[in-house]
């Protein structure tokens, strides 16, 4: 089993504030992520080894402690469609036997499992060794630049992420000294990459800092080289299975959707999984795919919905064909004033007498 994590670039700048114990747990958690998972799992531990890969020296209250936080602890994951706001465990269950079993909140699917583009890769070990906070999280904001070796953030910005509120903090200063340079120092002495951080100034004021980013020289494992090549393939589906794809809702949006969606076009029109698609997100309150599903193999739920649609068309293009007869019986018995008709309304007219006198 590999201790890779991977995680969408979206949680990589999502906002949430945690403690070193419980970003540790969800590390812990995310490298346990397989590629061909397609939902979460249940993770299973005995409270000392959680502890001994955790680097927490048999600190069991610090343990449950950080446990029960995270099951109330909000995440706040920005994307250009929505604004997420979610917890980051959604279950913690302790056994008489010392084993604890965790599970992440199903909303952060689209953020963890099947991702195949803009994402982040790193070993669990990089981020298990540093000792702050704010360094695990530059880590990773570096981590996902390495190979541009370079990234601009604004101070305000990076405050935002970091979650930092401390009015002490507003004093350029302190957060130099407390968060930039203890995150450059850590990440320089026990991570892959090394970084240091240059000043940006409005006037004479440092509004924003560039992270220039190096990758250390350093024997790769084979075993993850082979996964992450494996993470790195890309699929590629035709326009229709992609704008199906992207109507899904978000937690619904793991690469497993569509391959599914591929089969189903082969024996279902795109205009009625569409519509199905539709009428789930309307009528589905719990487990979206199997409703959707339900609905496609039992004749389109939707299918009412699209007749509806189409016999309203048709209607309309009647009733525009009985105004233009109209209009034309009009002009063949000359009641249409011509003075008071407007420019369009005149070349309709125009058109109107070429068909009269076809007609006649």
């Amino acid at each position: 089993m590999s201790d890779l994590i991977v995680k969408h670039n979206d949680f990589i700048e999502a906002k949430y504030n945690l403690t070193l114990t419980e970003l540790k747990i969800i590390a812990k958690l995310s490298s346990l992520i397989q590629k061909d998972d397609d939902e979460f799992k249940v993770y299973k531990f005995t409270a000392i080894d959680l502890l001994e890969d955790l680097k927490l020296n048999n600190n069991y209250d610090d343990l449950r402690d950080a446990i029960r936080k995270l099951l109330t602890r909000l995440v706040i994951i920005k994307t250009e469609n929505s604004v997420l706001a979610t917890t980051f465990l959604s279950s913690a269950e302790y056994f008489k036997d010392s084993t604890i079993e965790l599970s992440f909140d199903k909303k952060l699917k689209p953020y963890l499992l099947q991702l195949k583009n803009n994402f982040t890769m790193y070993q669990f070990e990089n981020v298990i060794a540093l000792s702050s906070v704010y360094a695990i999280r530059i880590y990773e904001l570096c981590k996902q630049y390495e190979k541009i070796k370079e990234r601009v953030v604004e101070i305000q910005e990076l405050k935002e992420i970091l979650d930092i509120k401390a009015k002490s903090y507003n004093i350029y200063n302190r957060f130099k000294e407390k968060v930039l340079e203890i995150a450059e120092r850590e990440i320089n002495e026990k991570t892959d990459i090394s970084i240091k951080f240059e000043e940006l100034k409005t006037g004479r004021k440092v509004t924003a800092v560039k992270f220039l980013i190096s990758t250390k020289k350093k024997q790769k494992n084979i075993e993850n080289i082979k996964q992450i090549q494996i993470i790195e393939e890309q699929n590629e589906y035709n326009g229709e299975v992609t704008e199906l794809f992207n109507l899904l809702p978000k937690e619904e949006q793991i690469e497993k959707r569509k391959v599914e969606l591929e089969e189903l076009l082969i024996n279902h029109t795109f205009d009625y999984l569409k519509a199905d698609i539709e009428y789930t997100k309307n009528k589905a309150k719990t487990d979206f795919w199997a409703y959707f599903l339900k609905s496609v193999k039992s004749g389109h739920f939707s299918s009412a919905e699209l007749e509806k649609k189409k016999i309203a068309e048709e209607k309309k293009k009647l009733r525009a064909e009985q105004e233009e007869k109209e209009k034309i019986e009009m002009v063949k018995s000359e009641k249409i004033d011509e003075n008071n008709l407007t420019e369009a309304e005149k070349k309709y007219l125009d058109r109107a007498k070429k068909i009269a006198k076809l007609d006649n």
